[in-house]
Formats: C-alpha cells, structure tokens, sequence
C-alpha cells in the first residue's frame, strides 16, 4: 500500500524547509537554501508544498483530495482512477512535470483582482494557495468539516498574494517539491511507483522479479514496508518535528510574516 495522506502532506512541508529554507537551529541552517528567498516565500512554499504532496492520490477515490471538495473532487477522482487506474500514470516522473507546468500555466495567467484592505493581488496564484491549503489542512486534520479547510485555505491565499506576491519561482517549485516527495514517499513502501521512464515500462525478467522491480515494471525500495507500518509513523514523527521547528524557527527569525 501507498504511504498514508496526512504523512505525504507533512513530508511535502519537512522536503520544502529543508531545500528552501535557512533558519538556524541549535547554530546550524536547518535548510539548504537552494532558491534564496525570503521568509514570507519559504512559510508560503511550506503551505503550498504541503498539499502538492497529495496531489499523485488524485486516481484514488477515497484519498484526502477526493474527500475535500464534495461531488466535484470524487468525480474527478472516480474519473482519473477509472482512465489510469490507482498508483499509475498520476504517480510517475510525468505527473510531476506535467503537474509544474499546471502551477507554471495558473500563476502566469494576467487575472488580477482587488480585494478590500490587500488592493490587487494575482489571482491565479491566489487560487493555486487556496486548493493546496484545504488539501494540506484537511489530511492533517488542522481543521474538520467540508467547508472550514477551503476558508481556511481562501485566508491562506490571499494573505500569500499579500506578503509573497512574487510568486513566479517559489509557487512552481513547492508544487514540484511536493509531488516528488509523494512519489519518494511511495517508492519506500512495498507497493512501490510505476518504472521511472513511464509510459516506456521494462518489465524485469521472470527469473530477476522482486520487490524491489516486480513483474509489473513497479520499483520499490520498501524501507517503510507497508503503509502505516511502524517504521513509516517513526520517520513521520521525526519529518513533523524538524518541520515544525522549521516552520517556527522561521516565523519568529521573521515575525513580520505574520504581520506583527
């Protein structure tokens, strides 16, 4: 089985504030750095990344994204699963091009509006936070019920288009980090992700199948084992407490992020 929603999500947040952050902990950066932005970017990157990471379940009926947006998010679900199927073509190397370019198309989209207090803001990117924002609270049960994760997510974007609203390297490159670490996160587990070069699938030879290139052409490094297994709450607990010291560490560094 497929890593669990919630651990996809804040393994979404730990991978982003280790690549693109830089707050010091105990003397040393926390993270690398890679794209020299600011605290208000990094802090709306986290968010970002954090529901990117669930978006490969998009094939899965019964996964968190289904769930989050009543009939119009099972229906697309349904639909995705029904053409590639569960842990198919949505969790490959593709996906996560094809899934950058969406967030490369949508936040370059010239779709401006004013909004009371905060004046203009880039929509696009404004709606891209929104839907990352209820997908992330909603797997890590932030917040409960159908329509709090998409206020929560709508305060989420419009304060990001307010204090982050140059968003053309930073939005991008949080939904890449996200989808990519969904895929690492998979490729722990048993299950393991469709052959890297998909839709061109090598399949090993009968005599060479294992777990880790099985008859299908899936690989797996199955470190994890299976989903929800010991080993996988172990690492999670471990990602969530270096993310949250990330995400602290960085809002107190910076507390104007925060507007205070």
């Amino acid at each position: 089985m497929p890593m669990m929603g919630g651990h996809h999500a804040i393994s979404g947040t730990a991978a982003w504030l280790a690549l693109a952050g830089s707050v010091p902990v105990m003397g040393h950066a926390a993270g690398l750095d890679l794209w020299d932005l600011d605290p208000a970017q990094v802090v709306s990157g986290a968010v970002v990344a954090t529901g990117a990471a669930l978006l490969p379940d998009i094939d899965h009926p019964s996964a968190t994204i289904s769930r989050s947006g009543g009939g119009l998010t099972k229906a697309v679900t349904r639909a995705v699963s029904t053409v590639a199927g569960h842990r198919g073509a949505t969790h490959t190397l593709l996906a996560a091009v094809a899934f950058t370019a969406l967030a490369v198309l949508v936040n370059r989209l010239d779709w401006q509006v004013r909004v009371p207090v905060l004046g203009e803001i880039e929509a696009g990117a404004a709606l891209l936070v929104t839907v990352m924002c209820a997908f992330g609270t909603r797997a890590l049960k932030m917040v409960e019920g159908r329509l709090l994760p998409w206020a929560v997510g709508v305060v989420a974007g419009l304060l990001v288009a307010a204090i982050a609203p140059d968003t053309s390297i930073w939005l991008p490159a949080a939904v890449a980090v996200g989808v990519l670490t969904h895929l690492v996160g998979d490729l722990l587990t048993t299950d393991g992700i469709p052959f890297p070069t998909w839709p061109l699938v090598v399949k090993p030879p009968k005599r060479m199948a294992s777990g880790l290139w099985q008859r299908s052409g899936d690989i797996a490094v199955p470190l994890l084992g299976d989903a929800g297994s010991l080993r996988e709450w172990l690492l999670c607990t471990a990602v969530t407490a270096y993310a949250v010291v990330g995400m602290i560490g960085t809002l107190v560094a910076e507390p104007w992020v925060l507007g205070i």
